[in-house]
């Protein structure tokens, strides 16, 4: 190459890298590529369609104005790669470009350990580097080496300093340090979503999050939907923005999923359930500031077991009749250990917990002394080591649970419950009760199909996040009549729950 040639392509360099740096939507057609192994070449320039170019300049605002966005999408709209290339194209070029980039676990965070590259796109920093490893040299920073400059969950620009981060979901997410945007992948889907997001108010202006409606209550709902008084922007992706997804993949993803899956993954449906619901009784139920009664008895309905265990706190509104709801407690995977200090037990060391949880241990804690509901085969689970029944170790810290052995088939459960709730009952808000709210709501039985029934018998609830807060709902209203009714018979149980509540030890256990 003569030094005349070699001049010319320098100053076409030169020219593409000032149009790169003026116009994102240029840098991204022309030095950016997504990866797809489902569709042939498998490799392609990323084009941006025309909602994809409104979306980068949305977030390129967002990001200037230090403004929050809230971004929920369909499947498969190229939204993620979106904010990364913009994140990349603010990181090249642009002063003071640290962003923090998260997902609800490390691995989707970044999967390259060891370095390697391939084609682990799956992951943020996964395709980070697949855009980045197909940058020209002449766009990259001066003395930038992949080597030295983009490690595990780190990006450093070399030339100006900037930084691309990331974390894992946790309660102190983003803590500790400040940045110019943060991006929560998926963030209907973070187990500490509530944490997560309040940790983030002091780190950085601007929150963007990706996500598709989730399976399980939680913030992104909240957020999305105005629930904690929170402004921010929503932009909506659905299908139909995106040319290649045409009545024939319409008609290839409804055919290939659950009614229930394509209404939330690709119609963007929040909704838990469409139809089916155990308990549309729900419509009635009122959802607001309903706290502690002083002085009227408080009722725990409970139901345990490792897979999920849920206490939901109830009273009787002595003006209306009402049930009120005043609190509750979910949890997963844990003994029944892991939840005395709800009950004034002291926390125990060998399990771990959430501030969130500490704090809500110290608040449920101080209600006054409650008679407590649950599943009748509580007696039939044992732990590991001692081999006692819950029922048992619950009793060994005072809380005394009483059962209906009589009446516990599916049936009259939920018959006994939908009378219960004919007139309504009243929800006091707050984080854990939207969760069982949201349950409650989203409880639904299987289809015939599903449940292999064609014929008779009643049919089977779905099993899902739904399933414990609403059976611990039908625990309380099969044993709460049936207790109030023969209160004044004093059978032996009642009367010995009642001599325990009055008792001065169990007080002070409480």
């Amino acid at each position: 190459m003569t030094s005349k040639q070699r001049s010319k392509l320098e100053a076409t360099f030169k020219e593409m890298v000032k149009k790169a740096q003026e116009d994102p939507v240029y840098f991204f057609s022309t030095f950016l590529y997504t990866f797809n192994p489902k569709q042939k070449p498998f490799h392609f320039r990323f084009i941006p369609f025309p909602f994809q170019k409104r979306l980068i300049r949305t977030i390129i605002e967002h990001i200037q104005n230090g403004e929050d966005l809230y971004v929920e999408k369909c499947r498969e709209m190229g939204a993620t790669y979106t904010l990364l290339g913009v994140f990349i194209w603010l990181w090249l070029w642009t002063p003071a470009s640290n962003f923090l980039i998260g997902s609800r676990k490390e691995e989707y965070v970044d999967n390259r350990r060891g370095g390697t590259v391939g084609n682990k796109e799956e992951s943020l920093f996964g395709k980070i580097d697949y855009m980045m490893s197909r940058l020209p040299k002449f766009i990259l920073p001066p003395g930038y080496n992949s080597d030295k400059h983009f490690n595990y969950m780190s990006l450093v620009n070399p030339n100006n300093g900037n930084s691309i981060s990331g974390e894992s979901s946790n309660e102190n997410f983003s803590r500790g340090g400040r940045k110019r945007a943060i991006m929560l992948d998926e963030f209907a889907f973070w187990q500490n979503s509530t944490a997560a997001w309040g940790s983030t108010a002091d780190t950085t202006n601007c929150r963007i999050i990706l996500t598709t409606p989730g399976i399980k209550p939680g913030k992104a709902k909240r957020l999305r939907f105005g629930k904690d008084g929170e402004k921010i922007k929503i932009v909506t992706l659905p299908y139909n923005l995106d040319p290649r997804k045409n009545k024939v993949w319409l008609a290839d993803q409804k055919s290939r999923r659950s009614e229930e899956d394509f209404n939330r993954e690709i119609m963007i449906n929040w909704e838990m359930s469409l139809k089916g619901r155990i308990y549309p009784e729900m419509k009635k139920a009122v959802y607001g500031d309903f706290p502690l009664i002083p002085g009227v008895q408080i009722f725990v309905s409970g139901d345990y077991g490792l897979d999920g265990t849920t206490f939901l706190f109830w009273q009787r509104n002595p003006k209306n009749g009402k049930w009120r709801l005043i609190n509750s407690f979910h949890h997963e995977d844990e003994p029944i250990e892991y939840y005395f200090p709800l009950f004034g037990n002291p926390v125990n060391s060998k399990f771990s917990y959430t501030n969130q949880q500490l704090s809500d241990f110290e608040f449920i804690s101080a209600y006054p002394p409650a008679i407590h509901f649950g599943d009748p085969s509580i007696v039939k689970r044992s732990g590991n080591e001692d081999k006692k029944s819950d029922r048992d170790k619950l009793a060994a810290i005072g809380v005394y649970v009483l059962v209906n052995t009589k009446n516990n088939s599916i049936e009259y459960r939920v018959n006994t419950t939908k009378v219960a709730l004919k007139n309504g009952i009243e929800i006091n808000e707050n984080e854990n009760n939207n969760y069982a709210f949201e349950a409650f709501k989203g409880y639904r039985w299987k289809t015939w199909d599903e449940d292999h029934e064609t014929t008779s018998g009643f049919r089977k609830p779905i099993h899902n996040f739904c399933s414990h807060p609403s059976t611990a709902m039908e625990f309380m209203f099969v044993n709460v009549e049936k207790y109030i009714m023969e209160k004044q018979e004093a059978p032996a149980w009642a009367t010995k729950v009642r001599g325990w509540l009055t008792s001065k030890k169990s007080i002070k256990k409480r």
